[in-house]
């Protein structure tokens, strides 16, 4: 039942309205009728009072009770509330098999790695269909698209890493015999790949062509998240299964050495920084403990506050605006996903269309240019609506823009074709192409000083009237 006052609005069954008024009705008529229902047998021990009395006072008892309890069920009954639509929406994986990894390039292609010796699959319809693109006789632990376009995956094959400029030309073996699978790429702001696997971090500056090692350590510690911050700053989670050590490394000359920088012993899983620079560890467990957890770190990794000690983090997504997902691939109460929109101070699980303790247990989360969010693991799992607003590419109908000089070194101009009505509101901000805000202002004011960001792409959107328009813009040398 919705509604609010004395009687509800019954939604079931098809009953109107006004039933209780009709059940009221119809007791009155009764009480005040000398007519019995048939088959009714009266008691013959009603203290002195004649039979049909009897009878009568029994009959309009019984009666009394009844239509309280009936009237008490229709109108006092507590409203019932309207169904909540799901959260999450299950799509069709390319095979029977677990997907490792996944990632959504600026098309909306879904690009999915795969386990059990499955390969590359690509789908451009948002999973209704697959494809496979390639290595199906290799596990794909990880994938990631360059800025410059190119496709890499990591494997845990004799050639552990592959590169894929065009699906045509097939897939391009980078480096062999590394002893351990190929958990984590990564490229930065300047164009450099990182991969992290088990054993350390290998670096290149020539798109793969060749590498070398940054960070060596036992093959029994494997690194599984690599991300840069606004200030060109690298972090490394990692993970040391059975010897002490892990936790987070972090470098400042590009990657070329590291040092243990925080949460020791740790195994951590996952990384992620807001537009605050704020950074987010997630962990899997402890060498000592087994408890997982998520930590934060607002002073560049000098030290961490513990949000969370209760779940296995296995993945991190902060959206544009600082709202944080991340997955847990626990068992129980703590399985699924959880998001906060308050940095992490609160916590709420969304696991509605998750349906059984398989579709729970989440290994990776993906956020898709267009603000869909993906959770994946055993099964496939979308969003049921955009988490952000996305890089949509549908320009605002009634004024058109002009964005030069692009490519750019310093400085960037906004020209509107048509004058913006007096007083509207507009926004400007830069991502770059792992959606961490740079920039934002609002009515920026001709020209835009953007000399603060290093070289590479980036992604402008101007806002207005509800409506967004984004475009790439590359960011070059003096």
């Amino acid at each position: 039942m919705v509604g609010n006052g004395l009687c509800h609005i019954w939604k079931g069954n098809g009953y109107p309205f006004f039933l209780p008024f009709y059940i009221l009705h119809s007791a009155f008529y009764i009480l005040h009728s000398k007519v019995l229902p048939l088959g009714f047998t009266p008691i013959n021990h009603l203290n002195q009072t004649p039979m049909k009395h009897k009878t009568h006072l029994l009959l309009r008892t019984t009666l009394t009770t009844t239509i309280l309890l009936l009237f008490t069920q229709f109108c006092f009954a507590q409203p019932v509330p309207l169904m909540r639509e799901d959260f999450w929406v299950e799509i069709s994986r390319p095979v029977e098999a677990h997907v490792h990894s996944l990632v959504i390039d600026a098309d909306l292609n879904l690009i999915a790695g795969m386990g059990t010796d499955n390969g590359v699959h690509l789908s451009n319809n948002n999973g209704e269909t697959w494809q496979p693109i390639g290595l199906e006789n290799l596990s794909i632990y990880s994938l990631h698209i360059h800025q410059n376009g190119y496709l890499f995956a990591g494997t845990g094959g004799f050639n552990a890493l592959y590169r894929l400029e065009t699906i045509e030309d097939g897939w391009i073996p980078l480096i062999s015999s590394l002893g351990g699978n190929v958990i984590s790429i990564m490229h930065t702001t300047l164009g450099d790949l990182h991969f992290g696997c088990w054993g350390g971090i290998y670096k290149s500056t020539d798109n793969g062509d060749t590498w070398t090692q940054t960070l060596a350590m036992s093959n029994a510690k494997e690194v599984a998240s690599i991300i840069e911050t606004a200030d060109g700053t690298l972090f490394a989670g990692i993970t040391a299964w059975s010897v002490p050590g892990g936790g987070v490394y972090r470098s400042a000359d590009s990657g070329d050495t590291w040092e243990q920088i925080g949460l020791p012993n740790k195994y951590v899983r996952s990384l992620a920084v807001n537009s605050q620079g704020d950074i987010f560890a997630g962990s899997v467990g402890d060498h000592y403990l087994y408890y997982g957890g998520l930590y934060k770190s607002t002073d560049n990794g000098e030290t961490w506050v513990e949000l969370r000690n209760d779940v296995l983090v296995t993945s991190i997504v902060i959206t544009p605006d600082d709202h944080i997902y991340f997955g847990s691939n626990e068992y129980g109460d703590q399985a699924g996903v959880f998001f906060s929109n308050d940095h992490g101070e609160t916590w709420e699980r969304i696991i509605s269309g998750l349906i059984g303790p398989s579709n729970q247990k989440i290994e990776g989360l993906c956020l898709a240019p267009d603000g869909y969010l993906y959770a994946y693991g055993n099964h496939l799992h979308r969003s049921v609506k955009p988490v952000y607003p996305g890089n949509s590419i549908q320009q605002p109908d009634d004024f058109h823009t002009t964005i030069y000089p692009n490519p750019f070194e310093d400085y960037l101009h906004i020209a509107f074709e048509q004058p913006l009505v007096s007083g509207r509101f507009f926004s400007l901000k830069v991502f770059d192409l792992a959606g961490i805000l740079f920039f934002m202002q609002s009515c920026p004011i001709n020209p835009i000083n953007l000399s603060f960001l290093k070289p590479g792409l980036y992604s402008i959107a101007i806002e207005a009237n509800g409506q967004r328009y984004t475009k790439p813009i590359l960011k070059v040398s003096r």
